[in-house]
């Protein structure tokens, strides 16, 4: 196994430099960073400064060697969008917060798509089905901004009417030291739910397909002639197997969410990794984006590891010699 592991690491470095290679392109041809300084009264030692600090005067590939050179030894560089914060430290502290949602929101969603699909596996043609699916069909067809805006909607708006309360804040992270439990939790209801409305729907009809093609597999016949109880043949042997698929889903998407959700971090005002994405995108931060896209990069590599290393786990026929 261990051999396996190294071979998958280093299959990985030359896909890392691939991608890595055309985020610092696209990103440093989508614009001119200093046009706005350009169009302003500034000295120009100042101006000469800023060129030398971020080697805007040097080709592109050339730019590219020098800033992995620096990024392997942790030194992303300054983020002049975050008024020259360092890349890195901000990295890891929107990582945290992004944290904050995608942790609860994966435990959530890997309970409720198990479930929802498992039982409407088991169950197949019943009305419990006919529900999981229209939901899975819902979640799917729908954005996410859809989900997110009618919670903000629902919550802020209409229930503040009816009701004239608020139980939950529709926007902005709270923490326990500075608010207290319970408004951080109240902070963290509506984009947790957003997420785990969205990701159950697909996942679920993964985890019904796979459970609907073991149970009935061979194996799952003979160990109901056996006389072994419907419980055990569903959950012991079944799930087991039907969990396989799930697991590959289960790597992308809570690598995709600690790399943080774009769309449900900008709609909650959430000050995560997908709002610093977008800041870096939209303000021609190279330094900030090529710090992000290598996190979300590695992230999907280590999981995606960890998912082929369960593979093994859960199918003992599965070798990695």
């Amino acid at each position: 196994m261990f051999a396996y592991v190294v071979r998958r690491i280093l299959s990985t470095i030359p896909l890392l430099i691939v991608g890595t290679f055309l985020v610092f392109t696209l990103t440093a041809i989508s614009g001119d960073p200093l046009a706005e300084l350009a169009i302003q009264d500034v000295d120009q030692a100042a101006y000469d400064r800023i060129i030398e600090l971020y080697n805007l005067d040097q080709p592109i590939p050339l730019r590219y060697v020098n800033w992995v050179f620096n990024a392997v030894q942790g030194d992303m560089g300054p983020s002049p969008s975050q008024g020259g914060q360092q890349t890195f430290d901000l990295v890891m502290q929107r990582a945290k917060n992004t944290a904050r949602l995608a942790i609860p929101a994966f435990i959530i969603v890997a309970l409720s798509a198990i479930t929802l699909g498992v039982y409407s596996a088991v169950k197949q043609y019943s009305k419990l089905d006919y529900f999981v699916t229209g939901f899975s069909f819902l979640g799917i067809s729908l954005p996410t901004f859809v989900f997110g805006l009618f919670l903000q909607v629902f919550w802020g708006i209409w229930f503040f009417d009816w009701f004239g309360v608020r139980p939950f804040f529709v926007l902005g992270m709270r923490t326990v030291a500075s608010d207290g439990w319970l408004d951080m939790i109240r902070s963290h209801v509506l984009p947790i739910t957003t997420l785990w409305l969205v990701i159950t729907a697909s996942e679920s009809r993964f985890q019904r397909a796979a459970m609907l093609e073991v149970i009935n597999s061979d194996y799952i016949r003979t160990a109901r002639a056996k006389g072994l109880p419907r419980r055990t043949v569903i959950l012991k042997h079944g799930l087991r197997n039907a969990l396989i698929p799930l697991v590959t889903i289960w790597a992308i998407d809570f690598a995709l969410l600690l790399g943080g959700s774009v769309v449900t971090e900008s709609i909650f005002a959430w000050p995560g990794l997908g709002r610093l994405l977008l800041d870096g995108i939209f303000r021609q931060d190279l330094n900030l984006t090529m710090g992000v896209v290598v996190f979300i990069s590695l992230l999907v590599v280590i999981f995606n590891l960890i998912a082929d290393l369960l593979y093994g786990v859960l199918d003992p026929r599965i070798r990695y010699d």
